[in-house]
């Protein structure tokens, strides 16, 4: 593999090239110049290996970005052999435009089973088994790999049954994930409290069964992608050499929701000198339950030889109020939440209703004065731990003329419906009501899940109740713990205004009414929100 020539910073082959490298390096400087000190210092650290453990609303991924411009810039990386890794394909493309905007040389994905343009290469980490494992392919004179996509589909045929597929298919993920075969699923489900919709036994037989099948097909599933680009590279010494040529700069954006499969794939493309810069925050480790293992954030600088560690502690997003409400909630943890430094805020409010339509209707209420008060609907979002909470609400604003939009749970959501973070988009479109020609956008509901590296100045947190904060089938402590850090995430979401509800009462889809119970972690709240005029104080709405 020869390395491909072409300009680089500041030289070029016409002026348009010297125009835009040099507009490139002036918004370089403005965006340096406007970092804060710990910013600065993980962008300028010279340092192949370094770890950036950077707090909800800190700007990691303004340092990810700005750092590896710095880097190309000033000529300790190159373009061509740079890989950043982010968990969705629209994280990719942002950070293709930033980089662009700094003078950097960016490569374009090509059509299906093309070689992509010189440049920064930034994609899922999916994305980069599947160009590895055909470029192999392709050296070998070998068709590329075909990837089915059709895991529930096949599951539900050798079940017999549609109704647990997806439960069944979730646990395959999460095994591929933490890659575990078969024979190893039963033992380590029942040791990581997995709570299968079917029996393990027949889950680990429906595994085998759907392994053989893609087998017969000659294909593998988006899952199988990681260990085969993984095995590619530590079972051939040439192949090996040449990937490591290739992609010598690595970096990986959200770490702290990497898989083992993920990693054991990155640990193969950096070899044992890795120039690798992760970028994570602990307290968003929300991925668990799917197969991420937050535990390597904390552990990568020990696995790294030379590894530097710069940690984030400044939240420049959410309000003080909003940001000690959010750290209220998240309660003791090894990496405190980082402390705002924007400018003052509201306090946030704590509202319980009499049942879901009470709320929905407040909720809706609350949107119209906020809308009212010059906030367009595009910088308000409302959120839900579950996809099946937002229904009400919905309505609720659709009745009051409120544009919004709905987007239907996808593999991300916590609920189980599909495989690992970040495998892929869901291919449901979003519903949206009475907001396509609107000028303000409209107002996103959402999941936790969903929500999260996301932000807007107004957010609705609604639902709080035992049972769905947390979440009722998590079962160990881990689960627990990772529900508590689901919350911060939400609460987090709002820059400045963060109105919290729950229900006293909802009607299940049988129609039978359940009596609820805030939130346990609502308790921490105490001295960090109020209550409106009319509403129900916390401490006496049970």
């Amino acid at each position: 593999m020869e390395p491909t020539h072409r300009p680089g910073p500041g030289q070029s082959d016409s002026g348009d090239d010297d125009d835009r490298t040099g507009a490139g390096r002036d918004a370089y400087a403005r965006a340096r110049s406007a970092l804060t000190e710990a910013q600065g210092r993980a962008v300028d650290l010279d340092t192949g290996a370094l770890c950036v453990v950077a707090g909800a609303g800190s700007g990691k991924t303004r340092v990810l970005t700005l750092r590896v411009a710095r880097r190309i810039l000033d000529g300790t990386a190159e373009a061509d052999h740079t890989v950043v890794c982010t968990f969705t394909r629209k994280a990719a493309g942002e950070l293709r435009h930033r980089l662009a905007a700094y003078g950097v040389d960016v490569s374009v994905p090509g059509p299906a089973g093309g070689a992509p343009s010189p440049g920064v290469r930034a994609g899922t980490i999916h994305q980069l088994a599947l160009a590895l494992l055909r470029k192999q392919a392709a050296d070998a004179g070998r068709p590329p790999p075909v990837v089915s996509d059709r895991r529930r589909h096949d599951v539900a045929d050798l079940l017999g049954a549609p109704g647990p597929a997806a439960g069944v298919d979730a646990e395959i993920g999460w095994a591929k994930s933490r890659g575990l075969g078969p024979g190893e699923y039963a033992g380590e489900a029942a040791r990581a409290g997995r709570r299968p919709p079917v029996a393990a036994d027949e889950i680990a037989t429906v595994y085998t069964a759907y392994q053989e099948r893609l087998a017969r097909r000659r294909q593998i599933d988006l899952d199988d992608l990681l260990t085969h680009a993984a095995a590619a590279i530590t079972d051939d010494g040439a192949f090996a050499e040449q990937v490591r040529w290739r992609y010598r700069h690595l970096s990986v954006d959200e770490f702290q929701d990497v898989t083992p499969a993920q990693y054991a794939l990155l640990r193969a493309v950096l070899g044992p000198d890795g120039d690798l810069c992760a970028v994570g925050d602990p307290n968003q480790a929300i991925y668990g339950w799917n197969g991420a293992d937050p535990g390597l954030l904390d552990a990568l600088p020990g696995l790294v030889p030379g590894m530097a560690v710069v940690h984030l502690d400044a939240n420049h997003r959410c309000t003080p109020q909003v940001a000690d409400a959010a750290a209220a909630a998240l309660g003791p943890v090894p990496v405190a939440a980082p402390r705002s430094h924007a400018a003052d805020g509201p306090l946030p409010t704590l509202t319980a209703y009499a049942d879901e339509r009470a709320e929905a209707a407040g909720v809706a209420a609350q949107v119209l004065a906020r809308a009212a008060g010059g906030t367009d609907w595009s910088d308000q979002a409302v959120l839900a731990r579950t996809h099946d909470q937002l229904a009400t609400v919905r309505r609720a604003l659709e009745a009051a003329g409120v544009p919004c939009r709905f987007t239907p749970p996808a593999e991300s959501d916590g609920e189980p419906v599909g495989t690992s973070p970040g495998t892929a988009p869901s291919r449901r479109p979003a519903a949206v009501t009475r907001g396509d020609a609107e000028p303000g956008g409209w107002v996103e509901l959402a999941t936790f899940h969903r929500a999260k590296g996301l932000e807007w100045d107004a957010v609705c947190v609604v639902g709080l109740e035992d049972g769905f904060v947390p979440i009722v089938h998590a079962a160990t402590p881990a689960a627990e713990a990772e529900e508590r850090r689901l919350l911060y995430v939400a609460l987090t979401r709002a820059a400045r205004h963060l109105d919290c509800s729950w229900a006293r009462r909802r009607t299940t889809a049988s129609g039978r009414t359940v009596e609820r119970t805030p939130s346990a972690w609502l308790a921490a709240l105490e001295g960090h929100v109020r209550t409106g005029t009319d509403r129900v104080p916390p401490t006496d709405a049970a």
